[in-house]
């Protein structure tokens, strides 16, 4: 059950806008955890009241101290507590009986240490949440919104260079991880607009901060470092107010592997969740996930400079052809297009440059250093003639020399300037005087061509995120739909009559408990056919033979009963048998596997994959978080790296989509509408036949809860 908060995160506004400050444990040493918060907020020029609470002084760093927080005569917005772990709950009651707005806990060796932390941390928090003060923390490394003055921290990261304004906001759980990330910031010259840390999350979490950062004005970009999901609806509702906002969105999720989520339950006690999951909900609602931290700043600097190219093709120029090369492999990696050059726009290149590389990558040679007027025409080229949304251009260590970068300076400000619509980069060892003054002319610069190419990915990805149409409306289930039960386990039969009230198509099938009654079905239903057991207690059928195909006479159906119900007692002694299937033998299609999986977490997930060695080996499936509508379905069903099947191979002809849209979007609307009963759906085969013959489920079983 979730703490009832604010969905757009009203409660985390003292933590980063707090009107009045007061630090219990306030030391006159600047260099200890509760001296270096006073020093940092006068230094950053902090305009509001700071309340030192130390009783043993009236004076700490210049300010005049108070015994207790109640002895404060006036108010207090926010309380910084920074006192060992058990004098900490006395500090929240006091924080509750003076009415503060906010209290940020530094204290650490509450639940991410042992049972004994945990349960004080419960009391902690249940004090804050009786006194309806927000609690932040414990463990965290504290707030920083540098307009306002704010440096609520102990970190000593921040002495030597404090963040630069700017308009990237930082969310993380880790406090010592967002602390890196600041610095880092700093080192990079990117400008910060407001960075939070949540630490163990008892009370706010991660979820409601980022809902407030989202609604900054001064925030455009926007970067969140996540151990677990306490709050998974708030998270969601965060992620689509970024996007209908136009704020991309940056996670780095730690605790990816089975060794790093143990290490994530034992830093912050969260529970890391599945990873395929995660990555699936990301893609879902159009957040980029970054998997390094050079790869979370790298992205976050391309969003800043707020120029999303316009296609995903991208031109590249080179001073030398191996690089070129590496970054056209970069660029395919990344899912950009190396489109190659009109006939017309090689010609010019040649014309200019008889001996350059003109398809694209675009190869200059040192060329460029004599003949500095050939940069416009070869940008021009890419820009205009290709129409590239982006371009990459690589000149190694020229930008180092003065003389001959200075000759180039103009070229390169006069093609930033015709083209203020696309995203250049200039890949160069360059100064920080340099770096700064290409970024001033529209330029992203980077070291490494292919860290650029992946951050124009990204870029990409945004803009059509930003772009797409609201999500459409999940279909409705239909009224005589049949509801999962808790307790139950469906056999066959009963799934794909679950299924098919869902709207689902199945295959032709009916449940015989006698050979005659098999022979008259048989009949009905015409041959060939598939004969199966049907037990809920069988989940595998074909392990125990349980399975017959191409049953094609009336004496097969009459043998093949006899000998299913044998190999059923032979390898399932006990097991509770509903009769044998015999259903329409599905000839030709694609198979296919879509599934429902209960996430402890994000609730029902669909799955699809294509069927047979695709999804047994290869793993090829992909998840989306239930319910959705056709557009999601479709970009689900395009992310598999099996989908050419679909699209048809070797003469084979293209697959129905829109039937196997249509039993996605149904089957997500179906499980999602089955609330807490529903554990998990299975359809194997799901065949897709040739395009405008539709679909059907051959197999499938239902587990409930």
């Amino acid at each position: 059950m979730f703490h009832p908060a604010s969905t757009d995160g009203a409660r985390v506004r003292a933590f980063l806008k707090p009107r009045s400050i007061a630090i219990i444990g306030a030391s006159a040493d600047e260099t200890k955890i509760g001296g270096r918060p006073i020093r940092y907020l006068r230094l950053a020029g902090y305009q509001g009241p700071i309340y030192p609470i130390n009783p043993g002084r009236e004076v700490v760093q210049g300010l005049k101290s108070y015994p207790t927080l109640q002895a404060v005569d006036a108010e207090v917005d926010l309380v910084v507590i920074a006192v060992p772990a058990q004098d900490v709950l006395a500090a929240v009651e006091a924080c509750a009986a003076k009415g503060v707005n906010g209290a940020m806990v530094f204290s650490s060796g509450f639940a991410e240490v042992d049972e004994a932390g945990r349960a004080l941390q419960a009391r902690i928090t249940e004090a804050a949440r009786k006194g309806n003060v927000p609690l932040l923390g414990p463990n965290c490394a504290g707030t920083f919104n540098v307009r306002e003055g704010l440096l609520a921290t102990f970190t000593s990261g921040i002495i030597d260079k404090p963040p630069r304004i700017g308009s990237i906001g930082m969310v993380s759980q880790s406090g010592a991880f967002g602390i890196h990330m600041i610095v880092l910031a700093a080192e990079r010259e990117l400008g910060l607009s407001m960075c939070l840390t949540t630490g163990n999350q008892s009370d706010v979490d991660l979820s409601e901060a980022l809902a407030y950062v989202v609604e900054d004005p001064e925030t455009e970009v926007i970067v969140a470092i996540i151990e677990g999901v306490i709050n998974p609806p708030r998270l969601l509702a965060a992620f689509e107010a970024a996007r209908r906002k136009r704020k991309p969105v940056i996670v780095l999720k730690l605790g990816r592997s089975e060794a790093g989520a143990r290490a994530a339950a034992s830093h912050t006690a969260s529970l890391a969740g599945s990873d395929e999951i995660f990555d699936a909900i990301l893609r879902q609602n159009n957040v980029y996930r970054a998997h390094s931290i050079e790869e979370l700043m790298d992205v976050a600097y391309a969003c800043s400079l707020k120029r999303f190219p316009i296609n995903d093709k991208v031109g590249l120029i080179t001073v030398s052809g191996g690089v070129g090369i590496l970054m056209a492999d970069q660029a395919e990696a990344a899912g950009l297009q190396v489109a190659e050059l009109p006939a017309e726009s090689q010609r010019v290149i040649k014309e200019l440059l008889p001996f350059a590389a003109a398809r694209n990558p675009v190869d200059v040679t040192a060329q460029v250093i004599t003949h500095p007027q050939l940069i416009g025409p070869m940008f021009e080229q890419l820009l205009t003639g290709g129409g590239f949304g982006s371009a990459v251009c690589f000149i190694t260590h020229i930008a180092r020399n003065k003389d001959l970068f200075g000759k180039l300076l103009p070229h390169f400000e006069e093609v930033a300037r015709n083209h203020a619509d696309r995203f250049l980069v200039l890949s160069a060892l360059a100064s920080p005087e340099t770096r700064k003054h290409l970024e001033g002319m529209g330029y992203a610069v980077f070291e490494d061509p292919g860290r650029a190419l992946k951050a124009i990915s990204a870029l990409v990805k945004f803009r059509h995120a930003f772009e797409a149409a609201p999500p459409e409306t999940p279909p409705a289930v239909p009224s005589g739909a049949l509801a999962v039960r808790h307790g139950h386990t469906y056999d066959e039969f009963q799934a794909k009559k679950m299924l098919l009230s869902a709207g689902i198509p199945c295959a032709a099938e009916s449940l015989a408990t006698s050979a005659q009654a098999a022979v008259v079905e048989a009949e009905r239903i015409g041959f060939p056919l598939v004969m199966k057991i049907v037990s809920p207690d069988i989940q595998h059928k074909s392990e125990i033979g349980g399975v017959l195909l191409n049953v094609r006479s009336v004496q097969e159906v009459r043998e093949g009963y006899a000998t299913l119900m044998d190999r059923a007692e032979t390898h399932a002694p006990g097991a509770r048998i509903a009769g044998v299937l015999l259903a329409q033998q599905v000839q030709g299609g694609v198979e296919t596997i879509l599934g429902v999986m209960r996430d402890p977490v994000y609730g029902p997930m669909v799955m699809f994959g294509l069927g047979g060695v695709f999804v047994e080996v290869l793993k090829d499936v992909t998840f989306r978080r239930a319910p959705f509508g056709p557009s999601e379905a479709r970009r689900m069903i395009r992310e598999v790296k099996g989908y050419a099947m679909l699209q048809g191979v070797r003469g084979a002809p293209p697959a129905d989509e829109d039937a196997l849209v249509q039993a996605l979007t149904r089957l997500s609307a179906y499980a999602a509408a089955q609330g807490d009963a529903l554990e998990s759906i299975d359809v194997n085969p799901f065949i897709v036949m040739p395009k405008g013959r539709g679909a059907l489920a051959v197999d499938a079983l239902i587990q409930s809860n």
